[in-house]
């Protein structure tokens, strides 16, 4: 039975004013805690689906990153040998580990949520929620600065990074994402951010049928895709209907071809979407389209 357009509309629309404020609440706690003892040391903000406006169900969590801006990770790849000696001759070390500023982090959120109500994850440190707030994952991070031509000093492109406890390091462009997010959705005459919204309840619906599983297709994934659809007329269109068989249509034809799929690229425009270790494949895509289609159509 196809999905109607009023079924649609309502899964096209953003979170409640409540959650809003659920989420809200976490975030100022979060807050509290760290800057007890960091203060203007760190840098608090948001990233994910709850920043970005595109939250739903199974990712209504709030994602929290504190960054500490006194130190930084670096990439060098893109500066000249004799810029990188420049570089080297010119910074040192920091004494400060990633894993000492995780462990203060920890710390403070135990003593603020009590340990019952904080569990240390590979990537975060999560807390858990009541009736009063969501559940939030706190991503302590350094700076990340990718380096460029000229001074490396002062020529970088800023984002975060952080080590996992398994040792893996992780880079991102959160803000940069944020930005990119909200130009897509008014260059597709704010249709962007519902058409994300839908293709994320109609992945839960398969998750919840058994088709899929959250891995398989993770939020973070389909606001890429949906970001890489050009042109913007297919979002132009006068039913949601209409717009989400479009853009569905492109993503399947786009992911079929090689070299289309490696023109592809997160939000932030600064890494790409598809060679490893992207969170999913081109055939993953494929068939995640195909179940889209059937379950809407």
């Amino acid at each position: 039975m196809a999905i109607t357009e009023l079924q649609l509309e309502t899964w096209a629309k953003a979170i409640s004013e409540t959650e809003s404020g659920k989420c809200q609440a976490a975030v100022d706690r979060i807050t509290k805690a760290v800057n007890n003892k960091f203060g203007t040391k760190v840098r608090i903000f948001l990233q994910g689906s709850y920043k970005n406006s595109t939250n739903v169900r199974l990712d209504s969590d709030v994602d929290v990153v504190v960054c500490y801006s006194s130190v930084y990770f670096y990439n060098e790849a893109y500066i000249s040998n004799e810029q990188k000696e420049t570089f080297h001759a010119l910074t040192t070390n920091s004494q400060y580990s990633f894993s000492q500023f995780k462990n203060e982090v920890e710390a403070l959120l135990v003593e603020e949520f009590g340990r019952a109500d904080v569990e240390r994850k590979d990537k975060c440190i999560k807390i858990k929620g009541n009736s009063y707030r969501v559940v939030a994952d706190v991503v302590p991070a350094f700076v990340h600065k990718r380096l460029h031509t000229g001074n490396p000093l002062d020529y970088h492109t800023e984002g975060v990074q952080f080590k996992t406890d398994s040792g893996e390091n992780v880079t991102s462009f959160p803000e940069q994402h944020y930005d990119k997010g909200v130009q897509k959705h008014a260059d597709t005459k704010k249709m962007y951010k519902p058409i994300v919204r839908i293709l994320k309840r109609v992945r839960n619906q398969l998750i919840d049928e058994g088709k899929i599983t959250l891995k398989d297709m993770p939020s973070f994934c389909i606001e890429c895709l949906v970001w890489n659809v050009l042109p913007h007329t297919h979002f132009h269109k006068s039913t949601y209907k209409d717009a989400i068989n479009s853009v569905v249509t492109q993503i399947w034809n786009d992911v079929r071809s090689n070299e289309k799929a490696k023109t592809y690229s997160e939000v932030s425009e600064l890494l790409l979407f598809f060679p490893p270790p992207s969170k999913v494949t081109q055939k993953q895509v494929e068939d995640f389209m195909v179940l889209v289609w059937n379950y809407l159509n």
